[in-house]
């Protein structure tokens, strides 16, 4: 088990929204997961996996929160987990900006490995298709005949 992100008031943290949190993983196994599009969660957004919370008061295991910057939707509670914080800066900017570059890097990887993929496959899915075209017209010989 690692050690807290140490964290003081009036900094701005970035934290897992509970829901996605580390429970069954390590925070590192947690936070490797998004080397993929979302870290599991595809049709999620940054917004709505990562919060961004000014801390108010600091306790052992937990913080307190004031202004927060999430998704519109999510339900907030006052005291949120410490397990759960990933980083710790002094503005919210910074660490809005750090959500969006942490969680761009596994769009950005997806992206170039299916783009890599589809070129690839060009030649053989091309080669497929007419296969498949000259099935259709053997099968369905009536529809594709020519006039006369």
């Amino acid at each position: 088990m690692s050690s807290f992100i140490d964290i003081k008031p009036s900094q701005w943290v970035l934290a897992f929204d509970e829901p996605y949190g580390p429970y069954m993983r390590s925070m590192q196994e947690q936070l490797e997961m998004f080397r993929n599009r979302g870290g599991g969660w595809d049709s999620h957004s940054a917004a709505e996996i990562f919060h961004v919370y000014q801390v108010m008061d600091v306790k052992p295991k937990t913080y307190f929160i004031g202004e927060s910057v999430t998704h519109p939707h999510a339900y907030l509670k006052a005291r949120q987990p410490r397990t759960h914080v990933i980083a710790a800066g002094a503005t919210k900017d910074e660490m809005i900006d750090l959500r969006d570059r942490f969680f761009s890097i596994g769009i950005e990887t997806d992206d170039q490995i299916e783009a890599e993929m589809y070129r690839r496959i060009e030649k053989f899915a091309a080669k497929k298709r007419a296969a498949a075209v000259r099935e259709i017209h053997r099968l369905l010989p009536r529809h594709f005949r020519s006039e006369p």
